[in-house]
């Protein structure tokens, strides 16, 4: 068993991480941003402070229901370091799970981590409606046995078995089991558990969407009679063994500029879109500098794309497309 806590500006600046791992804390969640445009003002010192003290490290995002993915993951991308895992916090005026679903993809297409999603039980019972949790991390989740206080392995002998079960059809990873308790002289702070051991949390923590390999296809040229054409491109993995350690990387494609019409198939299985899945072709339109993000399923061999430069008026355009993908042992 380990503990973990989770802080934020709320604790001030002088919350001291160095004791709270002397006290037996193996692993922090700070907060880094909120929304689109609010940064925590302590994030960049309790990162460094967190990670001078040798505790496992991830951000946190609280989402707001009332901002596009993009505009909140450009908040993070120019917040948070790559190297960090990221969790959306999807709690009150947090919006829906299509919108979670969009950060994460647009998360992992940024080359971060999402080891986890912060979806607390009432949350998703209460506003959500207990809607399935498919193709969303793990649950960080929470829950408590009592308002009381004290420290953190006092508080959890009173957490019943019962806390860490599921929901959505997804499994609890951590716990998060007060709001109040004593770490390193300040009170209250969140406190967390985690059912293992260090190596298995920061494999859980650090275990990356696999490297990708991003490569331009060549520009449409405009001056060529184009406009009706589909062009093809046959995108396969380096060896079929290679869809057996990409089940929760992205294949992404993307319009360098311009606008471009794509139809996107699979080679050897399905492709899921988020929250989707089929076997028929998807189709859609990229506007200048859109991305989209599908996940890649066990068994795939390969991906098979076709676009042409032309908007929603069948009229040409000079627009450029882009891929990238999972590449074994890259």
């Amino acid at each position: 068993m380990l503990y973990g806590i989770d802080i934020s500006h709320h604790q001030g600046g002088a919350f001291d991480l160095r004791r709270s791992r002397a006290e037996g804390f193996d692993f922090a969640f700070l907060k880094a941003t909120d929304g689109a445009g609010w940064v925590d003002p302590q994030f960049g010192r309790n990162l460094g402070e967190a990670r001078g003290a040798d505790l496992l490290v991830a951000a946190y995002h609280y989402q707001r229901g009332n901002a596009s993915a993009a505009a909140q993951v450009d908040t993070i991308t120019r917040t948070v370091p790559r190297d960090v895992p990221v969790i959306p916090d999807v709690e009150k005026d947090g919006g829906n799970l299509a919108l979670t679903r969009d950060i994460v993809a647009r998360l992992r297409g940024a080359g971060y981590t999402v080891p986890l999603v912060y979806v607390p039980r009432w949350y998703w019972r209460d506003t959500l409606g207990s809607p399935a949790l498919d193709g969303l991390p793990p649950l960080w989740s929470s829950r408590y046995p009592d308002m009381n206080g004290g420290y953190a392995s006092q508080i959890y002998e009173r957490v019943p078995a019962n806390y860490w079960d599921g929901y959505g059809g997804a499994g609890v990873e951590v716990l998060q089991f007060t709001s109040s308790a004593t770490v390193a002289g300040h009170t209250p702070v969140d406190a967390n558990a985690y059912r293992g051991n260090r190596d298995q949390l920061a494999a859980l923590l650090s275990s990356p969407s696999q490297p990708q390999k991003e490569v331009d296809m060549p520009a449409i040229p405009v001056s060529l009679p184009y406009a009706a054409d589909w062009n093809y491109v046959a995108l396969p993995f380096e060896s079929n063994a290679n869809s057996t350690v990409v089940g929760d990387a992205w294949f992404t494609i993307f319009a360098a500029w311009g606008e471009v019409e794509y139809e996107v198939v699979t080679i050897g299985g399905g492709l899921k879109l988020v929250g989707l899945i089929g076997t028929a072709p998807t189709t859609g339109r990229l506007a200048d500098r859109q991305r989209n993000f599908w996940q890649v399923p066990s068994g795939l061999e390969g991906i098979a794309l076709r676009y042409r430069a032309r908007n929603a008026k069948g009229e040409a355009t000079n627009g450029r497309i882009g891929y990238s993908f999972p590449q074994k042992g890259k």
